[in-house]
């Protein structure tokens, strides 16, 4: 989270690209924040923002950052780890939606239904790349 308002937190890093209030209100109800506004004393309030949301709600904040700016790619490291699975598939379906490439970094095992391949990271510099199908399989193998 950076220093500033609500406003420049959901624009960040474009803090000067004009935006009306209509619209942050609509990303955030996307991102199910919609009482984000109300809860904090609006769009120019500044607070400590760390201090103050969820590390959810954070996480919340930063999907709508990507569907306010809108991407082509993004890679998301542990982006929906604090989430919910109901959240976690919101947020990946509004990427989706948006056509945002992703690359995702994590430990969860419900990502692999919003992604096409994986990359193992095997020893050293040694590494696979495999459709999740395949991973799938080979996960089911060796337990």
């Amino acid at each position: 989270m950076i220093l500033g308002s609500l406003r420049s937190q959901l624009l960040y890093p474009n803090t000067q690209f004009s935006v009306t209030d209509q619209e942050l209100r609509w990303v955030l109800e996307e991102v199910n924040l919609a009482n984000l506004p109300e809860r904090v004393g609006g769009f120019e309030v500044e607070l400590d923002w760390a201090n103050v949301l969820s590390l959810g709600e954070q996480q919340r904040l930063a999907f709508a950052r990507l569907l306010l700016t809108r991407p082509r790619y993004a890679v998301l490291d542990e982006a929906t780890s604090a989430l919910d699975i109901k959240n976690e598939e919101n947020l990946y379906h509004q990427l989706q939606a948006a056509a945002i490439t992703f690359i995702s970094v994590g430990h969860r095992p419900s990502l692999l239904q919003y992604h096409q391949q994986v990359l193992v990271l095997e020893s050293e510099a040694h590494w696979r790349l495999l459709t999740v199908q395949d991973y799938l399989a080979q996960a089911a193998s060796t337990v």
